[in-house]
């Protein structure tokens, strides 16, 4: 019998165990400084979503509507304002209260019901998990009229019912931010509770019967975000892109996303695909792993430049409309989800006087509205004090904000001063004192259905001057 030879056989099989193993761990098409730039632009592309889903997971975390918080499909109130005591949140207003609802729109589309509401501002904003605002009606765009509002996903085909108007989410984490003008005294609140009340939300199967939300909603199995931003920024790669992949896999992209779209497909960022660095070899595993950093990094960089600044005001007027502008996009979403509309509000905001110094308690301030040159609005202006870290101001008015619904003084000639300072003024001026408090502070203008000269640029706040 002739002997075999085994030289051929082991080289064979050798040839086979090295092709089985870049079957597991192929051959990387790109190079590392492009896994670099693609994973630093996808970072920042996909950073809207990761927040909006624990933002949704913190506001539905809970059994029963309480505060701002309410099971997926209810709303969350708050009953009312905020005092200076408050030190759970940042910029809080007074001049609306808030109601939120988070939906989940993947097995149907939900009923918002708005009763009518007359002679005040209200909005319901609809926001999406790119954090784009594709709907915002409220009296700007429907007066006082009662109104339902169907919202679906992205992939749900069906009949609207007769009667209601179409809101397409495209993405199936989506959130409703409801706000409507308050006062603050007792006899508003009460109004404005009991309307509160009457803006309901029904699953569309349950649309014309006698629906009553839930009660004793089972918990979500997650660890509860106590931080949004951290819980996301926190995040190893891995987990990053891999989230990434699976909210993709539930959400429609625009058509301006294909360029970046194509280029994530090349380091694994697919919808409902599973994202491993063990599918990369070791150079492109390194330049993903380097991008990723980048991006924390260039987000922290886009954050701390945001805004035009113009009489020492920053200004935006880009908000809830992004485009394909990610890094806009990305700031935003890191320091504020769901900004509204220009057409809804326009919010500049100052930390300086005409010198371009800090705003200090120490000082005496006056903001001059010239007649004929007041805030452009078609519902109110307000003008609010925070302090260095944006928090409402204690003082012995319990005054947090001055607005044209309040009993301000005008001058002769018709225009306005806004007196800021902490110690209190001469009577004369009380009426218009905004405290400050004893060190730095700032102040937000808040405009609601600006007027055009407002939105497009022409109006600016004028600067802020130290006496």
């Amino acid at each position: 019998m002739k002997k075999r030879n085994s030289i051929p056989f082991l080289m064979a099989m050798m040839l086979l165990l090295s092709q089985l193993s870049f079957a597991s761990k192929p051959i990387a098409q790109i190079s590392k400084e492009e896994a670099t730039t693609i994973a630093e632009d996808a970072y920042i592309f996909s950073l809207p979503l990761l927040l909006w889903e624990k933002q949704f997971q913190r506001i539905t975390y809970t059994t029963e509507p309480k505060g701002l918080m309410a099971p997926m499909g209810q709303f969350g109130h708050a009953r009312r304002f905020v005092d200076a005591s408050n030190k759970m949140v940042v910029g809080f207003n007074v001049d609306v209260l808030y109601s939120f609802a988070g939906l989940d729109l993947r097995e149907e589309p939900f009923v918002l019901s708005v009763p009518a509401i007359e002679d005040r501002y209200w909005i319901m904003q609809i926001i999406n998990a790119w954090n784009d605002v594709p709907e915002a009606p409220g009296s700007r765009t429907h007066g006082e009229k009662a109104c339902n509002f169907l919202i679906a996903g992205p992939n749900w085909e069906g009949q609207v019912p007769e009667g209601m108007e179409l809101i397409r989410s495209n993405t199936n984490i989506t959130c409703i931010g409801g706000r409507i003008y308050c006062s603050g005294e007792e006899a508003d609140y009460a109004i404005v509770n009991a309307l509160q009340d009457q803006v309901t939300l029904t699953p569309l199967s349950a649309w014309g019967t006698d629906f009553t939300p839930p009660a004793n909603v089972p918990l979500a199995d997650i660890e509860f975000p106590v931080d949004v931003n951290q819980a996301v920024l926190s995040m190893d790669v891995e987990t990053y892109f891999n989230n990434t992949n699976r909210i993709l896999a539930g959400s429609e992209t625009y058509k301006a996303d294909a360029p970046i779209l194509a280029q994530m497909k090349k380091i694994g960022l697919e919808a409902g695909k599973e994202f491993s660095l063990d599918n990369f070899d070791a150079e492109v595993a390194v330049g993903i792993k380097a991008g990723f950093a980048q991006g924390h990094k260039r987000l922290m960089e886009i954050a701390e430049n945001l805004g035009v600044i113009k009489n020492g005001w920053t200004v935006t007027y880009e908000m809830g409309r992004y485009g394909a502008d990610y890094d806009l996009r990305a700031g935003w979403s890191y320091l504020g989800l769901g900004g509204n509309l220009i057409e809804d509000a326009f919010y500049p905001l100052t930390r300086v006087d005409q010198n371009d110094d800090e705003l200090h308690g120490d000082h005496k301030y006056v903001l001059t509205f010239e007649n004929g040159n007041m805030p452009p609005e078609n519902a109110f202006w307000s003008l609010t004090m925070y302090d260095a870290d944006a928090y409402l101001v204690e003082n012995p008015l319990d005054r947090y904000a001055l607005s044209n619904k309040t009993d301000l003084k005008y001058e002769a000639d018709g225009s306005l001063k806004i007196y800021f300072q902490h110690e209190r003024p001469s009577e004369d001026k009380v009426a218009n004192w905004l405290p400050a408090p004893e060190g730095t502070f700032m102040m937000t203008l808040r405009v609601y259905a600006p007027k055009e000269n407002a939105q497009n640029g022409e109006w600016i706040p004028p600067v802020v001057e130290k006496q």
